[in-house]
């Protein structure tokens, strides 16, 4: 086995989480209760807070090396 094939595995492991997460987040449904996060109101995250998250993700991969192609596919989905 050639240590690709095992990188090839994790990624798909973490593409079939993420998918998951995803399809489990569309049907959930989220109030907004003294001001915790409700996500059908748009003013709730802002631009700002969408680059501050891209920085840290981007942060975490240089920290483990990992190519920040992971980053723009994840914020893709």
């Amino acid at each position: 086995m050639k240590p690709t094939d095992n990188l090839s595995r994790d990624t798909e492991a973490v593409a079939d989480s993420l998918s998951a997460m995803i399809k489990r987040e569309e049907i959930t449904s989220y109030s907004c209760y003294d001001g915790y996060l409700n996500p059908s109101d748009p003013t709730m995250i802002t631009a700002d807070d969408r680059k501050q998250l891209v920085d840290w993700c981007y942060g975490v991969v240089d920290h483990c090396k990992f190519s920040r192609e992971t980053v723009a596919s994840a914020m893709e989905m």
